[in-house]
């Protein structure tokens, strides 16, 4: 049995799972809630890690974090959040001591990717693109097989921060018009709410905008202007990369259908790909659990998390 452990800015994710991916038990803790005492939240986290495993026999365990992690040394480089708290921590060595089994850390946006190649959407490729579209946009790669990353803890996850517009917005991270102030799915219901004030007063707005995007000739604009914008990341993305099969993930493609088959028009069209327009673009299966699972899969032998990809 392995855990998976997805450390968000709002949810804290607990997984169990068997060898072969099935998932044992699962569950979702809010983060206020580990936080709510006058411990210290890396105490309440291993407390509450340690409840949720109960008497169940671990081999091994993953951390998923939002920040940047030195993937050599398990230690959490910094964090904007509540995980800051962590920066400097060696929680790789802490939780391999507390819970007596060897466990892995890592970027969040890597454990997704890993998550939903080896047991998800990209079960069948050797090599994917994996993009989540939440409160900003993460990405990572795997590459025949093998998890993109180096000794740089930026490398690879940093698909979001793409510039797709010289003149835009300056982004926190120092660049402008970076792709997910456009994209993320918090920049977009910002801007759908902004546009549609009428909206806000709707319990499920990106829903109702969604569903009614081919009937109202507004909404159908601005859904074609975030198409445009997130192709043009795609595409900066499959040229770096040289990859044609990209899964999307996070809570904008709870309506996948109403903008995939677009997006796909417009990449095939201006990507540079051999042979010509044969880019997938596929919505990621796991959903809340990709995270949990790939950490807690995350090759233990190696930081490159490689695995032979004939034994799937």
């Amino acid at each position: 049995m392995r855990i998976g452990i997805d450390f968000g800015g709002t949810n804290v994710k607990f997984g169990l799972f068997e060898e072969n991916g099935t998932t044992n038990k699962f569950s979702v803790k809010k983060l206020v809630e580990l936080k709510s005492s006058n411990n210290l939240l890396l105490f309440n986290l291993l407390e509450e890690t340690k409840k949720f495993i109960g008497d169940e026999k671990i081999s091994c365990g993953g951390l998923s974090i939002k920040g940047l992690v030195n993937r050599k040394t398990g230690a959490l480089i910094n964090d904007i959040g509540a995980a800051n708290e962590f920066a400097g921590v060696n929680l790789q060595k802490i939780f391999s001591e507390k819970l007596s089994t060897p466990f892995v850390i890592d970027n969040d946006a890597r454990a997704y990717a890993f998550g939903e190649w080896r047991f998800g959407t990209g079960r069948n490729f050797d090599s994917v693109i994996v993009m989540t579209l939440g409160t900003g946009v993460g990405c990572a790669a795997v590459i025949d097989g093998k998890l993109f990353g180096s000794e740089n803890p930026t490398s690879g996850v940093l698909g979001g921060h793409i510039s797709i517009d010289r003149n835009g917005d300056e982004c926190a991270c120092g660049s402008r018009g970076c792709l997910e102030l456009y994209c993320s799915a918090s920049a977009f219901e910002k801007k759908v709410l902004n546009t549609f004030p009428e909206l806000n007063e709707k319990e499920t707005p990106l829903k109702i905008f969604f569903d009614e995007s081919e009937k109202n000739s507004e909404y159908k604009i601005l859904l074609e202007e975030f198409r445009e914008n997130l192709a043009i990341g795609i595409i900066n993305i499959i040229h770096a990369y040289g990859i044609d099969k990209i899964i999307l993930g996070g809570g904008l493609m709870k309506s996948h259908e109403k903008i995939i088959p677009g997006l796909i028009e417009i990449v095939r069209r201006r990507a540079w790909t051999v042979p010509k327009g044969n880019v997938e673009i596929l919505p990621a299966q796991l959903e809340d659990k990709a995270a949990c699972i790939g950490a807690a899969f995350l090759d233990r032998s190696s930081f490159t998390y490689s695995r032979n990809i004939n034994e799937r």
